[in-house]
């Protein structure tokens, strides 16, 4: 343990399961309490805030349904009523599409943007104010390859990441000069509950051949990124998208 998040307050959405567990757990590894959020799995939120707490930090679960700008309001003004502030937030939470672009239905299309963009809108959103008042803060967002360079049958899974990319250069050029820095990641295939049926089917065969390095990447290692461009080791970072992807994508 480095303790590289030592007295900072991070926010991870989408913390019950996957990618977002593994966050908060390395969150916590360096020393930062952690803030976990969860629409539906309580008991995958708890797991995770035991996990955190077992590392010797604090930790809460707060419940909101994120494409409700209302309730991503509260979520953010319980966190820093609870903790204090809100040091760095990580927009995590997601939603998976697969299928004929011709078969999305408009609810479907609308669900996924909802939840894997704006969301994120919402929660950046309530949480710059108090951030752009202390001069100080990190926004996370967690991408997809698939936003970079689309693949057939992912149409509303792949505008949602590209639009998710868009806003984080925007927020970067208009926040940077105010202390706060805003960046993504953008993993590739990677092995988690969300993605297991995906990853064991002939679709997930084809994405393994297309892979260089031959394996589908782990939650704990997309963590890892997300960890480095929270902490003062990538303070000239600023509206980049760092890619854990096993080669599947070479800007």
């Amino acid at each position: 343990m480095t303790e590289a998040l030592a007295g900072r307050v991070v926010l991870v959405t989408g913390s019950s399961r996957g990618i977002g567990a593994e966050i908060a757990a390395k969150a916590a590894e360096e020393g930062a309490t952690v803030a976990v959020h969860y629409r539906a799995s309580a008991d995958g939120a708890q797991r995770t805030v035991e996990r955190v707490r077992s590392m010797g930090t604090e930790s809460e679960a707060f419940q909101a349904d994120l494409t409700d700008g209302a309730q991503a309001e509260a979520l953010i003004r319980h966190a820093i009523d609870r903790f204090g502030r809100i040091d760095a937030l990580v927009n995590n939470a997601g939603l998976t599409q697969v299928g004929p672009f011709l078969e999305i239905s408009p609810e479907q299309w609308n669900a996924v943007i909802a939840t894997d963009l704006t969301a994120a809108f919402h929660t950046s959103r309530a949480a710059l104010p108090s951030m752009v008042e202390r001069g100080s803060g990190t926004i996370v967002n967690v991408c997809s390859r698939l936003g970079q360079m689309g693949i057939a049958e992912t149409a509303a899974y792949s505008a949602a990441k590209a639009g998710l990319i868009g806003l984080t250069r925007s927020l970067a050029r208009e926040f940077g000069s105010r202390g706060i820095r805003v960046n993504a990641v953008a993993p590739g295939p990677i092995a988690t509950d969300m993605t297991e049926d995906l990853l064991a089917s002939e679709e997930g065969r084809r994405r393994l051949r297309d892979l260089p390095l031959g394996r589908f990447g782990r939650a704990d290692e997309v963590a890892s990124a997300v960890i480095f461009l929270l902490s003062d080791a990538s303070s000239l970072f600023l509206g980049q998208t760092i890619n854990p992807n096993s080669g599947g994508y070479m800007p």
